[in-house]
């Protein structure tokens, strides 16, 4: 009888506490990002402020792609060969991670891209302490399935994608703010990309972009739009952001509203720019779409590319070249850092029908892949166009480097092989990070055009007087002088001697 009643009683116990749980769901609600009444193009985290701001005449831009950790350690190798490598910019020598003006992250990239603006040099080797040695998928699993979590997790104002930003928190960016970058950056300016899951749109966490919804991307938390670029779809909940658009009076810069209006005819860019102005009206209907929803940036520019592209499909060429030579911008150095993997499969090798794990993972990868290979098709197209028009234009020529740095184009050997079948996951032992940052070494000293670069950047091409930029020089040196990966490369192009 006892028992009994002990029984009941704790019965009841449970019951009461669980009730008092599910109760308190109703407490936890969205909480809006502050709203603004009119635009103020002087204040804000601007990437149009930050390039008006370049006081070299050398531009370079990193992206890094998505993929997880895996994405995050070859970054980071990459930034470890930058901050090796010294270059002379008007007469100084400094380390080319010193240089670095712009950083792009998507989805696994963000997390890197984000804490390298915000620390600069000091993300090496903090970056790897804090993060990459840790078991990050481990610590969000335990919030997740949490029970002190089950009340915030019942709510429909709160899901998966929060608790993944309050990690964040607790692992890499504490509350920082894109106020706090603005300020105090240390690094390059970081654009965060995700994905508006209702209209399949490239989302940035600029003010540019906030502007057209009528919000202050000041108060945002960056762990709240790392967050949002990493919240990969069924495992993570998307993370959801206000819209008061069409209620602070903006208009468009009248630069872009000529672009728009009066650009070229060419398809490719009329099409960009007829896409631009319908997503704009989106944004700035608040009224039927009081609220946007944000999923992984890989689902639509997995490599950070498509930024860049448009604008060069919105924005004449002369345009660019006019605004670039304002800011006595030379050279411009474009480094994709991508860590697209390739696992093995087996799927092919029987007549078995493909499980739901294998289908799922097609229905995600496989747009992914295209898009990036389109992405990446498209840039050298117009890397190519711009260095091919550089002697039309009026004043000194405006040289463009892209740099593309993937896993796929590692030579065959373990190394790749290995690197390659790595799987998108937020942890990884030991030996998977030493070899992504292996790769990385691997991929700058085979790379041509990374030859190029440096070359560019050598203390004998800044003493040069009236050096031909984008000469073919450079690179017959490193094709003659370089490893024997890049002397490899350059029989392919024939470009060896």
């Amino acid at each position: 009888m006892r028992i009994c009643a002990c029984n009941a009683v704790l019965k009841r116990g449970v019951a009461a506490g669980l009730l008092s749980l599910l109760g308190a769901c109703s407490l936890v609600n969205y909480r809006p990002v502050a709203t603004i009444s009119k635009v103020d193009t002087t204040q804000g985290y601007r990437l149009e402020q930050s390039i008006a701001q370049q006081n070299d005449d050398v531009f370079v831009v990193l992206l890094f792609s998505g993929g997880g950790t895996r994405a995050a350690a070859l970054g980071y190798g990459v930034l470890e060969e930058l901050a090796k490598q010294p270059v002379y910019i008007e007469g100084r020598e400094k380390p080319l991670l010193d240089s670095v003006d712009l950083v792009y992250g998507v989805s696994g990239g963000s997390v890197l891209a984000t804490y390298y603006s915000l620390h600069g040099r000091d993300t090496i080797p903090a970056f790897e302490q804090q993060f990459l040695k840790q078991n990050f998928q481990k610590l969000v699993s335990r919030q997740v399935f949490s029970l002190a979590n089950l009340p915030r997790l019942t709510s429909p104002e709160f899901g998966r994608g929060d608790l993944l930003q309050e990690q964040f928190e607790a692992t890499l960016f504490g509350h920082a703010t894109f106020g706090d970058l603005a300020s105090r950056r240390k690094g390059p300016f970081a654009v965060v990309s995700a994905t508006d899951m209702s209209i399949g749109r490239r989302f940035d966490f600029t003010q540019e972009f906030f502007d057209m919804m009528c919000l202050n991307l000041s108060d945002v938390r960056l762990a709240r739009a790392v967050a949002a670029s990493s919240a990969v779809p069924v495992v993570f909940s998307p993370i959801t952001i206000n819209n008061n658009g069409g209620n602070c009076g903006y208009t468009l810069p009248p630069r872009l509203q000529n672009a728009l209006e009066h650009g070229s005819d060419e398809q490719q860019q009329a099409r960009t720019r007829r896409e631009f102005g319908q997503e704009l009206a989106l944004y700035q209907d608040s009224k039927n779409r009081p609220y946007v929803h944000l999923l992984d940036g890989g689902l639509t520019d997995n490599l950070g590319l498509r930024g860049l592209l448009e604008a060069t499909e919105i924005y004449p060429s002369q345009i660019l070249h006019r605004q670039l030579a304002n800011q006595n911008v030379r050279k411009i150095i474009v480094i994709s850092v991508n860590a697209q993997n390739q696992l093995d499969s087996t799927i092919d090798q029987s007549a078995k029908v493909p499980g739901l794990y294998d289908v799922l993972g097609a229905i995600i990868n496989v747009p992914i892949d295209q898009n990036s290979q389109e992405s990446l098709r498209r840039i050298r197209a117009v890397a190519d166009q711009w260095n091919s028009q550089a002697g039309s234009r009026r004043g000194q020529p405006i040289s463009l480097h892209f740099v593309s740095l993937s896993l796929r184009d590692l030579p065959d050997s373990t190394l790749r092989k290995n690197v390659l079948n790595i799987s998108t996951s937020f942890y990884l032992p030991r030996e998977d990070i030493n070899n992504l940052k292996e790769a990385a070494r691997v991929l700058m000293r085979q790379s041509p055009e990374y030859a190029r670069v440096l070359a560019a950047l050598s203390k004998e091409a800044g003493s040069e007087s009236g050096a031909q930029e984008g000469s073919t020089a450079p690179a017959q040196d490193a094709c003659k002088n370089g490893t024997a990966a890049t002397r490899a490369n350059c029989l392919e192009e024939g470009k060896a001697e």
